[in-house]
């Protein structure tokens, strides 16, 4: 579905063999197909990947589901084709983040369960048989997936993100009191009693981690499902991955962890051996500059990099599945500079800064 302004008959025979699928695999669950979502994907302007990421998503909703597209300051035809299904709703909306286009499809929604997704992803055909299996088991709030193992972009620094992110969220299956943008579903009233996604995030940052400690505030049960899968089509670069884990990830979201005493309950990568292991990588990165510059033994940093290799020796087991062994030395680069970026934006939470209002209104 990449050519054209219309739905061919090929398009269509694939929906209904998508119809076909989804109802076998809920039989085969012993789950009656009830669940109706409202999809709401914020989309940024240009987005390279949004008529795919649709086209998937299309294939994969059950019956009577809606797709809710929100332009987030910007204004498109590459949409009509979809739109023309009738349940494929566009939106435009005055530039503001993905927060407030989040919150205003949530808006325009007509179903109990919301999905938010985001553009850069794909979604599987067994996506939405597998988190209805979860949630009807469960009867749970919600939930969120995670990235597949097999990133589109092949570089280093893309794969590598990938999987740390992947690994995380497949190792801390079943934990509560998070939520994730990409992929997270949640019960619409849930949602709005929660308050939604906080305006005050002008950008792509933690939004969605302050939308999990509020719903677990208010006793919601929001958990992370491994078997709940999207592919990611983004692509990273050193600089980027640096930017983000300093100024978008690691400050504001300790400023949450402060603002919801949030200290105790650390899932994902904020748990005492990640906090071990983000010291042991700054005790390397300064040993290896105290070796440089003066005579300091050489048998400090192998010690401090041992010890980091040890406290991520699951990680590693996991990541040379993905990588061949010669792109240890990147990995563990890679690896230690998440690490100490992660490490300077925790310390910056801690220092008076100019507010930047395109990042974090409320900060």
């Amino acid at each position: 579905m990449h050519g054209g302004h219309n739905i061919t008959h090929h398009d269509v025979s694939l929906l209904h063999l998508n119809r076909i699928y989804y109802r076998l695999a809920l039989s085969m669950m012993s789950v009656h197909p009830v669940f109706q979502f409202s999809i709401i994907i914020p989309v940024k302007r240009d987005d390279p990947f949004i008529e795919r990421c649709v086209s998937s998503a299309m294939m994969s909703v059950p019956a009577g589901s809606e797709i809710i597209i929100v332009l987030d300051g910007w204004d498109t035809d590459r949409l009509d084709r979809f739109s023309r299904c009738g349940w494929v709703h566009v939106h435009g909306h005055p530039a503001a983040g993905p927060a407030v286009c989040r919150h205003f499809g949530a808006l325009q929604a007509q179903h109990e369960w919301l999905c938010f997704l985001d553009s850069d992803v794909l979604v599987w055909p067994h996506t939405f048989s597998n988190a209805i299996g979860n949630l009807s088991e469960s009867g749970d709030d919600g939930l969120i997936g995670s990235y597949d193992d097999r990133p589109e972009a092949g570089t280093v620094v893309s794969r590598f993100r990938n999987l740390l992110h992947h690994y995380h969220h497949q190792q801390n299956h079943g934990s509560a009191g998070v939520f994730w943008g990409a992929f997270g579903i949640v019960r619409r009233a849930a949602y709005f009693e929660a308050g939604g996604f906080d305006p005050g995030f002008r950008m792509a940052s933690v939004e969605d981690i302050d939308l999990g400690y509020k719903l677990a505030e208010l006793g919601y049960v929001i958990r992370i499902r491994q078997e709940v899968q999207v592919r990611h089509l983004k692509h990273w670069t050193l600089r980027g991955m640096i930017h983000t884990d300093i100024w978008l990830r690691a400050r504001p979201w300790t400023l949450l962890m402060r603002k919801y005493r949030r200290w105790r309950h650390r899932p994902l990568n904020t748990s005492r051996r990640e906090q071990l292991s983000a010291l042991t990588a700054a005790l390397t990165f300064i040993s290896l500059a105290a070796v440089m510059i003066s005579d300091w033994n050489w048998g400090y940093p192998l010690v401090f990099l041992s010890f980091f290799i040890a406290l991520q020796w699951n990680f590693y087991r996991f990541a040379l599945r993905h990588f061949h062994l010669l792109r240890l030395p990147q990995l563990l680069s890679l690896h230690h500079i998440y690490f100490c970026s992660a490490t300077m934006g925790w310390l910056l939470a801690f220092v008076p800064l100019p507010r930047d209002p395109q990042q974090l209104d409320h900060a």
